[in-house]
C-alpha cells in the first residue's frame, strides 16, 4: 500500500506523457510522377486522445481499419494543399503505421503543375494543444526547398509552399 502511494505522484496521464507536442511532415514533390509524396508523423498518445474525445472512449489506434479511417478523415480537414485559386487538392490515402510513440500517415497528392504558388494549411492538433508545433519539410525531387512551421504563437495556419524570396 505504501509503495502504491509513493508511485502515484510519478504516474502520468496521457496529457502529460511528453512535454513537447509536435507533428513532423515531409512533403516531397516528385516531378517525374507529377505528385506529392507525404509522410506525417504525429505523437500517438496525442492523436489517440483526440480520436477518443471526438469518437468515444473505446476508440483506439490498436484497431487498424478504424484508426486508418479516422486518421484519414482528420487529415483531410487539417492538412490541406490548395491551388492559388483555393481549390483543394485531394489526398490519396496510402496507409497508416502505428508505432510505440508515433503514428506515420502516408499520402499522395497528384498535381501536374509543379510546386509553385501552392498553399499548405496544417492545423494538426492546434485546436487541442496550446503548445503544438507542426513542422513541414518541403522537398522537390528529394532536394530540400523550404521548412515551414505552424503554431499558435507566430506562424499562420496557411503558408505558401515556396517563399517569395529566392533561396
Amino acid at each position: 500500500m505504501a509503495l502504491a502511494a509513493l508511485c502515484l505522484p510519478l504516474s502520468t496521464s496521457p496529457a502529460a506523457a511528453h512535454t513537447f507536442h509536435s507533428s513532423i511532415a515531409q512533403l516531397d514533390y516528385i516531378t517525374a510522377k507529377k505528385k506529392f509524396e507525404v509522410i506525417i508523423w504525429i505523437h500517438a498518445d496525442d492523436l489517440e486522445r483526440l480520436l477518443k474525445d471526438r469518437h468515444g472512449p473505446a476508440t483506439t489506434l490498436d484497431k487498424p481499419k478504424e484508426a486508418e479511417r479516422l486518421v484519414q478523415d482528420y487529415l483531410k480537414t487539417h492538412f490541406e494543399l490548395r491551388t492559388p485559386q483555393g481549390k483543394l487538392l485531394p489526398h490519396h490515402w496510402v496507409g497508416l503505421e502505428v508505432r510505440t510513440h508515433f503514428v506515420a500517415a502516408y499520402l499522395e497528392i497528384p498535381w501536374a503543375e509543379g510546386i509553385a504558388d501552392l498553399q499548405l494549411t496544417n492545423r494538426i492538433l492546434l485546436a487541442e494543444l496550446a503548445d503544438q508545433v507542426n513542422v513541414v519539410k518541403v522537398k522537390q525531387d528529394s532536394a530540400d526547398r523550404r521548412d515551414l512551421e505552424f503554431n499558435h504563437r507566430s506562424a499562420p495556419a496557411t503558408q505558401p509552399l515556396l517563399s517569395l524570396a529566392p533561396r
